[in-house]
């Protein structure tokens, strides 16, 4: 919250989960997650961390079209793969609906569909939540 005492935010706003990939390249499983996502536009944040010279081509009505965020080289079991992990969460920050936070790598594939997983996250018991994920 924003200082103790106030209950809840001065405007109406919906948590949202930031799903943060952390790729070396491309997203192969994109079609998957393309229908994962759709439908429950406005619940949930995209970011992409890929290795600077990839450029992703991603059509205008993709959920990861302009999600990549801005990176930098980083390698398997170095700390610059913690750079990469703080970078997507510093810009997964920047939207105050993002409640959540899930790292992704481009070989992850959802096992249920989004709103099982909203709800599991979002509405039940945080401690359900913990079990869940």
């Amino acid at each position: 919250m924003f200082a103790p005492g106030i209950k809840k935010y001065p405007f109406n706003r919906i948590p949202k989960i930031a799903f943060m990939f952390l790729t070396i390249g491309p997203l192969p499983l994109s079609p998957l997650w393309e229908r994962f996502f759709n439908g429950d536009e406005g619940l949930y944040s995209v970011y992409i961390h890929s290795l600077p010279s990839f450029k992703a081509e991603f059509p205008p009505s993709s959920v990861f079209y302009g999600r990549h965020i801005p990176s930098q080289v980083s390698e398997w079991g170095k700390m610059s793969m913690c750079d990469a992990e703080r970078r997507l969460l510093a810009n997964a920050l920047l939207d105050i609906s993002n409640e959540w936070f899930i790292l992704l790598s481009e070989s992850c594939i959802p096992l249920y569909n989004f709103s099982v997983i909203y709800y599991y996250i979002v509405v039940d018991d945080p401690d359900t939540a913990r079990r869940f994920v």
